[in-house]
């Protein structure tokens, strides 16, 4: 039980760092949320479409908002990591890399969860949506869960490399279609009103991607620190 608990307390550290380092600076979320409500904004007075239109636009617009966003997010996380050597720091602490690994991704889910916080009202003001129902709030995190921890274990494959801010969107949104698309899909079934048994091919896609990239973390995350 010791173990368990100190691998816990490890992750708890890391992730309370990152929230600590975002508190501090307001230099991340700050700049996701202004990024994705100019995409909600642009494309709502660019577009002028009809209400039944922007019905079946919202949840690709959302995704297109939070993918986006959490990219920034992940590219800072991985910026700070390169400032001051702090990686090294933590490669040098006693504790097991996927814990790291956890670490790190909580952050990020949070980073995003925040941002996508504040953007359901404006898009249920916008695109005349209830995008507060829980089933789309369990698909949207779910969706976070996928996105942010591939994106954390993309984020360490291309931290030493110097075209990393370029890299890491190149690696991510290939890897990230399916997550995006059972998204896209179970978020517009649930904003038309389908039954669960409808969705949830997409929804088990969710899942599948959650505990996938999270074992992907577990169990190669320290070899990609060493490289």
């Amino acid at each position: 039980m010791k173990p368990l608990i100190r691998y816990l307390n490890t992750i708890w550290q890391i992730t309370r760092k990152d929230i600590q380092v975002e508190w501090r600076g307001r230099q991340g979320v700050p700049v996701m949320l202004v990024f994705a409500l100019l995409v909600v904004f642009l494309f709502n007075f660019a577009l002028q479409l009809s209400p039944e239109l922007q019905a079946g636009l919202a949840s690709g617009l959302l995704w297109v908002s939070l993918a986006f966003a959490s990219t920034l997010g992940l590219n800072r996380s991985v910026s700070l990591e390169r400032e001051n050597n702090a990686m090294d720091g933590l490669l040098l602490a006693p504790v097991d890399r996927s814990a790291i690994f956890f670490g790190k991704s909580i952050s990020n889910f949070a980073f995003t969860c925040l941002v996508a916080i504040i953007l359901l009202p404006v898009f249920s003001l916008f695109y005349q949506q209830n995008m507060l129902s829980l089933p789309l709030i369990g698909i949207i995190l779910l969706g976070v869960a996928a996105y942010t921890s591939l994106g954390t274990l993309l984020a360490a494959l291309s931290i030493q490399t110097r075209t990393r801010d370029v890299l890491l969107p190149v690696l991510l949104y290939p890897l990230a279609l399916p997550i995006l698309i059972a998204a896209v899909e179970s978020s517009r079934g649930v904003l038309s009103g389908q039954a669960f048994a409808d969705l949830q091919s997409w929804v088990y896609l969710l899942v599948a991607c959650v505990v996938l990239f999270n074992a992907a973390g577990l169990m190669f995350f320290e070899t990609i620190l060493e490289e």
